[in-house]
């Protein structure tokens, strides 16, 4: 039978892997939780999702306005991308500044 793990069991073991700087799957096999199962608890916390080197900020303007570019902004840099540049230029530009990976 499947062991079931309290919202605290888990948090005490993400913040275990945190501290600890193994992979995912490296602390899931040594703590002996499924590996699937711990990754998706990273992805409950918002682990990955939160941290905000993962997110780059878009002007609201740049949706709601009528800019002709999207505007990127990060470490002090801005880059001005085409409103419609495709998805694959969009994830170099990602890529490039250290968002996406």
């Amino acid at each position: 039978m499947k062991k079931r793990y309290t919202k605290k069991e888990q948090q005490e073991h993400l913040e275990n892997w945190e501290k600890g700087g193994m992979s995912k799957n490296a602390y899931a096999l040594r703590a002996g939780i499924n590996p699937r199962t711990f990754i998706g608890w990273t992805w409950q916390q918002g682990k990955i999702a939160n941290n905000p080197q993962n997110f780059v900020e878009i002007d609201k303007a740049v949706i709601f306005g009528r800019t002709q570019d999207i505007v990127i902004e990060k470490n002090g840099i801005t880059i001005r991308l085409p409103l419609m540049i495709g998805l694959k230029e969009l994830q170099t530009v990602f890529v490039a500044l250290g968002g996406l990976q």
